[in-house]
């Protein structure tokens, strides 16, 4: 577009850029567009707008340099108004997007301190402002329904000041069905209850004191929630000890989900493992993974005071194109995932169930998936491991009823802290994977693992056995929170981001040596995988947590009272 302008006399020609297309993204399989199905003009679209932010590489050092126990500034953390002042996007991006929709009359609003512009138009409008059309686009598998856009068009100067766009592309993640059917060959898993993990994991020493100073939370991404019933269940039969058997809040969509073992595992077990700290139950709708994880860091993030430690049981193995999530959305996630991290919270993902993520390729080279984003370094990612024998008291193996997904990430390179238990593990560990399957220098999971079978689960009043790393990272998550209340009984600031203080506390952890991840979800052995080994491996981590130790290095590894958030 040529416009030209009268300056001093002069007629001087302005060259204004044309927009930018935003192609839509090919359908996944299992997926396909539906034409015979129209869009109402009326259908509510929900926009979000994520500006491009300052001083990110300044944000990374800070997370790292406060959660470095051997750094000066371990526990100096940031509040949430100090995140937002240092990371505030500039003020002519806010300015081009705002007018964009003032000229359009779209309403809208500020979110994530200023991060996120929001608008919630018609479909009508929408397609108007954006130069697009929308279509239903549904999954026979999963019987799942979307709403999605064709290709959109941003004016230059909107597209200049936008980090990602959600709302038009994303899609779902598929339903999960709970591990609740034992592999044959590997045998009927070990009973496992919050006495068990208890006894196993040498936990005493701390009582809960109910602080609101210490609160824990679950994140749901798939439409589940809980019934209280259940937990209540839950407790008289397995935790008799404790009336703390109540939700302390629910956060997130309104709306009313449907109660799915998934959810009870997550509440039983963060809750079981911890009895007496407050717990949280932040819910999200579901239709746009990418979306969601989006809209629920940045709202922990402009949360005053927001639990401690979230435990999330939901990811993705494999290509993320097939859930809708572009290096935009997932870079844009991850600079929430290190803004947590900076203001010293805990975020505990599962490492997935699929094993190494081994996905055959016709005529091409094998490819391994780890989970994301329990591979963004600024998470804490569990694995899962079974008695051996399945009986209750032996060592641990690497989890065989599924595989403990782990393996190396193309999306993010390995952290300081893990580089030499990496480095040393590729040296003495056998059976790789084919070279050009992974990447040895990317980010490396799970950190740490936790039992994952046979955990026994209260959903809509009955008891089921339920397994999954989705088991294993809310048990972890319970323990962390169980050390945050002795340092904060003692004056200590939070644990925050864990990963410097485990990779810096290896001996705190009982070493997991048999075993391997070469197992899928539900399908038995896969051809490549990782085995275990002495010291840091793939399918365990760094191995499970004797919590006497880790409770006595927690309190030794401190800065004063007044640095607590």
């Amino acid at each position: 577009m040529r416009l030209s302008v009268v300056f001093s006399g002069l007629l001087i020609a302005v060259v204004a850029a044309d927009p930018v297309r935003h192609p839509e993204p090919d359908m996944p399989s299992g997926w396909r567009k539906v034409d015979s199905a129209e869009v109402p003009d009326s259908h509510v679209v929900t926009l979000h707008l994520s500006l491009k932010q300052q001083n990110l590489d300044k944000l990374k050092q800070v997370a790292l340099s406060v959660s470095d126990p051997k750094n000066a500034k371990y526990g100096h953390y940031l509040s949430g108004a100090e995140v937002n002042a240092l990371t505030a996007p500039q003020a002519e991006h806010i300015q081009a997007v705002e007018q964009w929709l003032q000229k359009s009359s779209i309403p809208f609003s500020m979110a994530a301190g200023g991060s996120v512009i929001e608008a919630h138009l018609t479909a009508s409008a929408a397609g108007e402002l954006l130069q697009t059309k929308f279509h239903h686009a549904n999954n026979n598998e999963t019987k799942q329904d979307v709403v999605r856009a064709g290709e959109y068009w941003l004016p230059s100067e909107v597209d200049d000041a936008v980090a990602a766009v959600y709302g038009m592309h994303g899609l779902p993640l598929p339903p999960r069905v709970a591990l609740d059917s034992p592999n044959s060959s590997a045998g009927q898993p070990a009973t496992v209850t919050p006495a068990v993990l208890e006894e196993t994991y040498n936990v005493s020493g701390v009582v809960a004191s109910g602080s609101t100073k210490n609160r824990q939370a679950v994140a749901e991404f798939q439409g589940q929630t809980m019934q209280p019933a259940d937990l209540a269940q839950f407790f008289k039969q397995y935790v008799s000890s404790s009336k703390a058997d109540t939700i302390y809040k629910f956060e997130g969509d309104k709306g009313v989900g449907m109660a799915g073992v998934e959810a009870s595992l997550d509440v039983d077990y963060i809750m079981g493992v911890a009895p007496g700290v407050l717990t949280e139950f932040w819910y999200q709708k579901g239709m746009d993974f990418c979306g969601d994880l989006a809209n629920w860091t940045s709202t922990i993030i402009s949360t005053p005071q927001p639990p401690l430690v979230h435990s999330v049981s939901y990811g993705w193995q494999g290509d993320l194109n097939g859930i809708g999530c572009s290096k935009a959305h997932t870079d844009d996630v991850d600079t929430n995932l290190a803004k947590l991290a900076s203001m010293g919270i805990t975020i505990i993902l599962a490492s997935g169930d699929s094993g190494s993520g081994y996905q055959r390729q016709f005529l091409q080279k094998p490819k391994l998936w780890p989970s994301w984003p329990a591979s963004s370094q600024w998470v804490t990612a569990v694995g899962a491991t079974r008695f051996i024998d399945q009986k209750v008291g032996q060592l641990e193996m690497a989890s065989d009823q599924f595989g403990s997904g782990g393996g190396f990430s193309t999306m993010f390179d390995a952290f300081d802290q893990q580089k030499d238990a990496v480095a040393q593990y590729l040296k003495i560990a056998k059976d790789l994977p084919p070279t050009g399957s992974y990447p040895p220098g990317g980010r490396a999971t799970p950190d740490v693992s936790v039992l994952g079978e046979g955990f026994q689960v209260v959903a809509s009043g009955h008891v089921s056995p339920v397994g999954g790393t989705s088991a294993s990272a809310p048990t972890f998550a319970g323990l962390v929170s169980l050390l945050n209340e002795a340092r904060i009984k003692a004056g200590k600031p939070a644990m925050g981001y864990l990963n410097p203080f485990l990779y810096q506390n290896a001996d705190a952890f009982r070493d997991v040596t048999v075993g391997t991840n070469a197992i899928g979800r539900g399908t038995g052995p896969i051809k490549y995988g990782f085995t275990c080994a002495p010291g840091w491996d793939p399918a365990t981590g760094l191995g499970t947590p004797n919590f006497s130790k880790l409770l006595s290095k927690a309190l030794a590894s401190s800065t004063s009272s007044a640095l607590f958030i």
